[in-house]
């Protein structure tokens, strides 16, 4: 596509990426603010808003409250991104099971943690490991299913407190704690070796293949607030999307 026929949100976050890529702004450094990039660009803030977009959709950067645009990555991982109508719509089979809470504490986030929990290096986070299970029944314990490090922000500390036995997905228990909905997930999946911990948890061998899929849950103002990661043994979990087209009926644009 010729840079005329793009919009101009598109040509000012190529911008962007390849100023990312060339480290005019290194990672762990932050972006100047909206409004100055937007003078810059001769955009709206509008246009500019859009353009950050595309760049948090695909990993490069993250918002922090208070805090600025923080860049994460050089490269960008591909990604596909679809809207949902509800965030339940991505627990689809979390019906007769429960989080069950291993252990729980205070981190201080190294480079790898910093880079997962879109924060800056050595800030802190309350930490807790849990599996996710189908429910006792009858003093039988339930099957393990997947495995989980959930980190959450000090401030809702309380959040979780309220995962043990928790039987729908965690968000619910950051939306109690903050007294607001969360209003955006960023879900990404891969193939991934199964760590230790994990493997102890689900009975199955440690470096055995497993399914990791981190979600960073985020508030209105768009700061993340909890970080999910987690492992699923292959047969345990399954993932579906189904995307249901529309374009027989729609104009074209």
């Amino acid at each position: 596509m010729s840079t005329r026929s793009k919009p101009q949100y598109a040509i000012v976050a190529d911008d962007l990426i390849r100023d990312i890529a060339n480290e005019t702004y290194p990672v762990g450094s932050l972006l100047p603010p909206e409004l100055e990039l937007a003078d810059r660009f001769g955009v709206s803030r509008n246009t500019m808003r859009t353009a950050m977009r595309v760049l948090v959709d695909m990993g490069l950067v993250s918002r922090r409250a208070g805090m600025g645009t923080l860049v994460q990555t050089r490269e960008a991982t591909p990604n596909f991104v679809q809207s949902i109508g509800s965030l339940d719509e991505l627990f689809p089979d979390l019906g007769d099971t429960e989080l069950r809470v291993l252990k729980s504490g205070t981190v201080s986030a190294d480079a790898a943690l910093a880079q997962l929990l879109a924060c800056p290096t050595g800030e802190r986070w309350h930490h807790v490991e849990a599996v996710r299970a189908t429910r006792r029944r009858r003093g039988a314990s339930g099957a393990p299913l997947s495995f989980s490090r959930i980190y959450v922000v000090p401030a809702l500390q309380r959040a979780a407190g309220l995962l043990d036995k928790h039987a729908g997905a965690a968000f619910h228990a950051i939306e109690k704690a903050a007294s607001q909905p969360v209003t955006e997930v960023v879900q990404q999946s891969d193939v991934a070796a199964m760590p230790e911990e994990a493997a102890t948890q689900l009975n199955v061998a440690a470096g055995s293949p497993a399914l990791r899929t981190v979600r960073r849950y985020a508030l209105e103002d768009s700061r993340i607030v909890m970080v999910t990661d987690t492992y699923s043994a292959p047969g345990r979990r399954g993932f579906t999307v189904r995307l249901r087209s529309g374009w027989g009926g729609a104009e074209e644009v």
